[in-house]
């Protein structure tokens, strides 16, 4: 793909990410050095322990980056569509080796950006930086979110943290069931004796490859985060749409 090609691509995320905050001159440094990469729906982009600090944008899409606990579960922390950023905490660290796997979780057009290359434009914006500090906070608040999760005594709780912050993405999210046990660090059959006991008590409505969000405020009670110190949604929403599909 030429360079026009790719410029036009940065350029059709302007709405979701800060392009402006850049100069002429740092967009055309960071568009000469990157990739245009497409995968397909379970195509690992890359895997745990692999060298590299360069930083990915998504276009279209979504990915998930995924860890496996000790039994050979997978865990995932993340999901990242449009205008997301992932490979954040390897391109402060160009030394390190990445952290999760990431997979694409339906067809997926990525923008891989020259590590050293951002480096050096984020160092010389202070805005970029901030912006990408925010989203490095962002990072570190989601994976605070999935072990405060994980560490809930009981399953339907953790199962109710877990629809309650799929929910907030307001989309649907491609899961396995078996990737659903492994985030709340349950099995499948326990993992479905909550769901039905959240259908059964008008928390959720579950379909044959379906889970829709009907109370998400009695979901939060299930999962104890209508106690004091812990945010309540913003406002009323109607029910939210499909957030799990188990493919």
């Amino acid at each position: 793909m030429d360079f026009d090609a790719r410029w036009r691509m940065a350029d059709e995320l302007r709405d979701v990410v800060p392009i402006l905050t850049l100069t002429e001159a740092e967009r055309r440094e960071l568009v000469t050095q990157m990739r245009v990469r497409r995968f397909a729906e379970g195509e690992v982009v890359y895997h745990v322990l692999d060298p590299g600090s360069d930083l990915f944008l998504v276009h279209s899409g979504e990915v998930k980056s995924v860890v496996h606990d000790g039994e050979g579960r997978p865990i995932v922390l993340g999901l990242s569509r449009r205008g997301g950023f992932f490979g954040i905490l390897e391109l402060f660290d160009p030394r390190a080796e990445r952290r999760t796997t990431v997979v694409a979780t339906a067809p997926a057009a990525v923008l891989q950006i020259g590590g050293a290359s951002a480096r050096r434009v984020l160092g010389g914006n202070p805005e970029a930086m901030a912006f990408m500090f925010l989203r490095f906070a962002d990072l570190s608040v989601q994976l605070s979110n999935a072990m405060a999760g994980r560490l809930r005594r009981d399953v339907p709780g953790r199962v109710a943290s877990l629809l309650i912050e799929l929910a907030a993405l307001r989309e649907p999210v491609r899961l396995s069931q078996e990737e659903i046990a492994g985030a709340v660090g349950a099995s499948r059959r326990a993992v479905n004796t909550a769901l039905v006991s959240f259908a059964r008590r008008g928390l959720v409505e579950v379909g044959p490859r379906a889970v829709v969000v009907l109370d998400e405020p009695g979901l939060r009670r299930d999962a104890g985060m209508d106690q004091p110190g812990v945010p309540a949604p913003s406002a009323v929403r109607a029910p939210e749409p499909v957030v799990i599909r188990d493919r």
